[in-house]
């Protein structure tokens, strides 16, 4: 004859806590997980979409500010860092005719080839008023970013046309986020792209150094340049005098930073601009 043996209550509770317990902590990694992937040391967007573990879209709006969609596809959260500096470059321009790259590294022909340089861009307008140059030859620059697993973000980001002439990007252009090295290896041209990514240039004081560098347009070509309003409206300059004198200083500091010899200090124009002056 079978016995039913009866259990202290107190007993019976305990069991249940434990196990209640056991089950709250194993739905609780998802939320430790992600905490403990924004503690962890960034990881190159672009390496990270070479090691297949996010797919990335460099959807631009036009020369001036960009999208990047980034999806997470490695099963796990990721902190990611943003290139310092960055190209967005259209894709059906990507190659040459010989089969390698267009003319200047990647681009070539159809639409403008786009830069910038991290996350810390969003929503600054420089310094100064005119965009001085704040600390150019600082070290920071990238932006981390944390996304969950299976998720997408969506980035916002300030941008400057890298090759004059050409036609305006827009979102209907299917475009690459690649390292702007893949572009140019001017060092120049890449701390000034840092320097707006870092909010140390507005985007139309790193524009007109960006076209001085990348494009060969001297000063005075820059100085002339218009906007054209139609129905007799005045056209107007391109750039302020300011803004044109902030620039001259971003490309004077650039070289300094750089340790040019005299004679590359001609190219990159030492004439003297204070932030007081740019207002």
């Amino acid at each position: 004859m079978s016995r039913i043996v009866a259990l202290p209550f107190a007993f019976v509770s305990g069991i249940a806590f434990l196990l209640a317990a056991s089950t709250l902590t194993a739905r609780e990694p998802s939320s430790n997980s992600f905490s403990a992937a924004a503690a962890e040391a960034p990881i190159d967007l672009l390496e990270a979409e070479s090691q297949g573990l996010v797919d990335v879209k460099y959807i631009p709006n036009d020369s001036r500010s960009a999208q990047i969609v980034v999806g997470n596809r490695s099963g796990r959260p990721l902190t990611l860092r943003m290139p310092p500096a960055f190209a967005g470059v259209p894709v059906l321009g990507q190659m040459g005719g010989g089969g390698g790259f267009g003319a200047g590294g990647i681009g070539g022909g159809g639409a403008q080839t786009t830069g910038g340089g991290g996350l810390n861009n969003q929503g600054m307008n420089g310094m100064g008023g005119g965009g001085g140059m704040g600390g150019m030859g600082g070290m920071g620059g990238g932006g981390a970013f944390a996304i969950p697993a299976e998720r997408t973000r969506v980035l916002k980001v300030t941008t400057v046309c890298l090759e004059h002439g050409k036609p305006e990007p827009s979102s209907r252009m299917p475009y690459k986020l690649t390292a702007i090295e893949s572009f140019s290896t001017d060092p120049a041209l890449t701390l000034v792209l840092k320097a707006l990514g870092r909010g140390e240039l507005s985007q139309k004081v790193a524009q007109a150094a960006a076209w001085h560098l990348a494009d060969g347009l001297g000063w005075d070509r820059l100085a002339a340049k218009k906007i054209d309003h139609a129905g007799g409206v005045p056209d107007e300059p391109y750039f302020s005098a300011g803004e044109l004198m902030a620039a001259r200083r971003a490309v004077a500091v650039a070289g300094q930073i750089l340790g040019q010899n005299q004679s590359d200090s001609a190219r990159y124009d030492q004439t003297s601009v204070s932030e007081q002056s740019v207002q």
